[in-house]
């Protein structure tokens, strides 16, 4: 189940696990912006050996546990969506994620292109997401 804390007056959402290799993963869901439309929530997933390592990720490989990680994020995800539309009943919802590079950008597409996600401009940005009705 998903845990919520509060950072200014949005509302985050995050799940974490130990995995085989004895790193820990989080996944969390940042509520970004909201406008007349949609609720937007950021996807945030990190893989680490210590909890002071995960503020300074960018461009490194930290996983240990090949596919198993984005496995259950992917997971993480389908149920997040499910969770969240029940939080907020009369408004549409926008998951979105970003990447560092394009390998990763290239993995991310092929893992949830068949849960419906796809390539959009949000905000001037390239992102891939989802529309939640």
């Amino acid at each position: 189940m998903f845990k919520c804390y509060k950072e200014y007056d949005d509302n985050n959402y995050y799940d974490e696990i130990i995995l085989d290799s004895g790193q820990s993963i989080r996944i969390e869901f940042n509520e970004d912006a909201t406008d007349k439309e949609y609720y937007y929530y950021n996807i945030y997933l990190v893989i680490s050996n210590k909890k002071k390592s995960r503020d300074n990720t960018y461009l490194k490989q930290t996983g240990k546990d090949g596919v198993k990680g984005l496995l259950w994020a992917k997971r993480k995800i389908i149920e997040f969506e499910e969770f969240i539309k029940k939080e907020h009943k009369d408004s549409s919802i926008m998951i979105c994620t970003r990447w560092d590079d394009n390998r990763r950008r290239d993995v991310y597409e092929r893992g949830l292109r068949n849960i419906g996600y796809s390539f959009n401009m949000i905000f001037g940005k390239k992102r891939l997401c989802k529309k939640i009705k």
